[in-house]
């Protein structure tokens, strides 16, 4: 009975108190969510080299659904918004389309411009290493020396085409169109500027057709 009451006490004068049952969903208080957030914030102190790797072979097709791709407005959400239906209606039908596929172009571009930066990294690591090992044999080894003068013309070589086919600007390029037609459609939602009256739908699809084919909207 004293031992009781000593603890009634203590908690009543807000002494520490002993530890209830934890609420369930308390992401706190659940051992199984901590190690994956460990693992995102681990995530986030990765080099840019590693959170960004390029694929080295294969590239998901241009007119194909990407796992990246998201909906301008989520499927099942299309019922609260409907008095835009008819307006959200031209995108999904007639802009995605054209708007993905400059997207693609973009990251397959950006893609491409990324494995030749690392293929450059990689090979400048492999020669420097080269040099290193024929300096701390002493020099003298035809073989080594051979390989790192192919390497080196090769490398050379890498960087002239890389120079020549310009995949930065290609994925500026279509990056910028990509999301000039996203900015033509939010201000063909908002009836603004040129779609203030008169037939949007048409004039938008005209400002499309400028944009695809690289002029001003």
């Amino acid at each position: 009975m004293t031992e009781e009451r000593s603890t009634v006490d203590t908690e009543s004068e807000g002494g520490p108190a002993s530890p209830g049952p934890t609420a369930i969903g308390d992401p706190l208080a659940s051992p199984q969510r901590q190690p994956n957030r460990r693992t995102r914030e681990r995530r986030r102190h990765w080099p840019a080299l590693l959170k960004r790797f390029p694929r080295l072979f294969r590239q998901p097709r241009g007119d194909d659904l990407w796992p990246g791709d998201r909906p301008l407005v989520p499927p099942e959400s299309l019922t609260e918004y409907q008095t835009l239906e008819a307006d959200i209606a031209v995108w999904n039908q007639q802009l995605e389309p054209r708007f993905r596929k400059l997207d693609h172009r973009a990251q397959t571009l950006q893609n491409q411009f990324w494995r030749q930066r690392v293929m450059l990294i990689a090979g400048g690591l492999l020669a420097t290493s080269l040099a290193t090992v024929q300096a701390a044999v002493g020099g003298g080894n035809v073989y080594l020396a051979a390989f790192q003068a192919v390497l080196t013309g090769l490398l050379a070589g890498l960087t002239v085409l890389i120079r020549s086919r310009r995949a930065q600007r290609g994925y500026l390029s279509a990056r910028l169109r990509a999301e000039q037609i996203k900015s033509e459609f939010f201000m063909f939602l908002a009836r603004a500027g040129d779609y203030a009256e008169g037939d949007c739908v048409t004039r938008l699809e005209q400002a499309v057709d400028n944009i695809e084919a690289g002029g001003l909207p």
